[in-house]
């Protein structure tokens, strides 16, 4: 039985949310009646509902303006021990080809299994590996538990909606930065365990020209700073690395829990 729900924030993008996340999901049969999208005001709530088709999901809600500060909505929104996928609005494709475990089967049970894999676990928490280019995920393990990067454009959780622990504070400051790298480090911190699925991939585009975190040029600034307030207060869990375009990383190191 499917007793999961899939969230999508959406910001200023209803032309994109409905021709790729929502376009994606129904090429893959996912039910419309699991897929809850969440708006920042009125005005938006007005322009998607008239934009998007009611065939392609269950409810249109009005949540905050943030892209922190719609997840923490979206998990007050659901009850504890929900089980919760959320995608961003712009996601084209998933891809278990490769994955031995997930490869001649259909998206539900991908998403139903990976959920059945983190409860045995004993974690929270599961995502996906960040490139989707197969070439860095052919030769990957299908999941692993150490600290690892769960990016935020499409993961899973078992909802905890009152857990202050999991609050993502230092990317709430700088915009909505770093907010995925935050998450992993908490998630470890307070499970000894993350799972990520290193053979699944997603495509998408990271930076586009719209939308809530705007534009990659926008965004260098508040990255180095969100970047280097992570390693302020969480040196042993990563390091920051500016790569050749001038985007910031905190990037994490691959602990095993050892408290």
């Amino acid at each position: 039985m499917t007793d999961y729900v899939i969230c999508i924030p959406s910001y200023k993008r209803a032309e994109i949310c409905k021709n790729k996340t929502l376009t994606m999901l129904k090429n893959n049969n996912i039910d419309k009646s699991l897929i809850y999208i969440f708006v920042a005001d009125k005005q938006e709530y007005d322009i998607y509902e008239n934009i998007l088709p009611k065939n392609m999901y269950q409810k249109l809600v009005i949540g905050l303006l943030g892209i922190v500060e719609q997840r923490e909505f979206i998990e007050r929104y659901f009850e504890e021990g929900k089980k919760i996928i959320l995608f961003d609005d712009d996601v084209e494709e998933i891809d278990l080809s490769i994955s031995e475990l997930f490869n001649n089967n259909d998206l539900d049970y991908f998403f139903t299994k990976a959920f059945d894999i983190i409860k045995k676990e004993k974690c929270f928490i599961w995502g996906v590996y960040p490139v989707y280019n197969s070439y860095f995920r052919i030769n990957r393990k299908e999941y692993t538990t150490n600290l690892s990067y769960i990016v935020g454009g499409f993961y899973g959780i078992i909802n905890r909606p009152n857990m202050k622990s999991l609050e993502c504070e230092i990317s709430k400051e700088f915009g909505g930065q770093k907010e995925d790298v935050e998450r992993s480090i908490k998630y470890f911190i307070q499970d000894g365990k993350i799972v990520r699925f290193n053979k699944i991939g997603y495509k998408t585009k990271y930076y586009g020209s719209v939308g809530g975190l705007g534009t990659f040029k926008e965004r260098l600034k508040p990255m180095l700073e969100a970047s280097h307030t992570l390693e302020y207060f969480y040196p042993e869990y990563g390091k920051v690395v500016t790569r050749k375009n001038g985007m910031t990383e905190f990037r994490l190191n691959k602990l095993n829990y050892t408290h």
